[in-house]
């Protein structure tokens, strides 16, 4: 019998001090609890992945059944070979040679992934890709996709489903609600990769695999385990990975 596919989270490092006992900050793996909430709830163990070095990946890839790209940084411009923006926020470019790696690992062991947010981003660039370095400045009739004043459990705009996508398999509607917290998006789409949603702007809202047949692959703009609660569609998306990954564990 398979057991719970044990699935890896990729996490940041940040110096910060929550224990009162500490008179300063100390250097810190984070990743959102609710990732890791999201996984058990969807019938996965959770396992942190600190972030490493890209030699390190292969062990990383090899151990789980499948792989959540998390939130974070922007990507570093120079992982896809262009100039940074004025508006760049925060990078980690260790961050991104590591998971970039990541993903080139998890694909070649055919492991389960799912990228949201930054991780949808990072892996776009895995795949060849690049990043539109900040939306407002370069879509001049976007919408408001950086929606700081929102709760992150509030869908603050509509994306519509590609109906030939897998992602469409998953959800069943042509048209979702999401919530938005990105100032960058996805520019040109990585070899391999198909756009399976956009928003009403025309950003790339998500991508997968073109081929629908190979190990599952999905990145979203949106984070869908902040609305897998209010949205039974956003919770489809995990189990769906869930699933997948236990492929991987007989």
């Amino acid at each position: 019998m398979a057991h719970k596919p044990l699935i890896g989270l990729t996490s940041t490092v940040m110096s910060i001090n929550t224990i009162e006992t500490q008179n300063e900050n100390v250097d810190t793996i984070v990743v959102y609890n609710k990732f890791a909430e999201t996984v058990r709830e969807a019938g996965g163990y959770p396992i942190v992945i600190p972030m490493g070095k890209p030699e390190e990946a292969e062990f990383y890839a090899n151990l789980c059944d499948g792989i959540i790209f998390t939130g974070g940084e922007d990507i570093s411009s120079i992982t896809y070979g262009h100039e940074p923006h004025p508006k760049v926020k925060k990078v980690n470019k260790h961050r991104d040679d590591f998971e970039i790696e990541l993903v080139k690992k998890a694909r070649e062991n055919e492991k389960a992934i799912l990228a949201m947010c930054r991780g949808y981003h990072l892996l776009n660039v895995s795949y060849g890709g690049t990043i539109v370095q900040d939306v407002e400045s370069e879509f001049s009739d976007s919408i408001n996709h950086f929606q700081q004043s929102a709760t992150r459990t509030e869908p603050t705009h509509t994306v519509a489903l590609e109906e030939d996508s897998k992602l469409y398999e998953i959800v069943g509607e042509k048209e979702v609600a999401v919530n938005s917290f990105h100032h960058q998006a996805i520019g040109e789409v990585g070899k391999g990769l198909r756009v399976a949603a956009r928003a009403a702007d025309g950003v790339i809202e998500a991508l997968e695999l073109e081929d629908k047949n190979k190990t599952f692959l999905l990145g979203t703009q949106w984070h869908p385990e902040e609305l897998r609660h209010e949205n039974k569609n956003m919770m489809a998306i995990i189990t769906t990975f869930i699933k997948e990954a236990s492929k991987n564990n007989k």
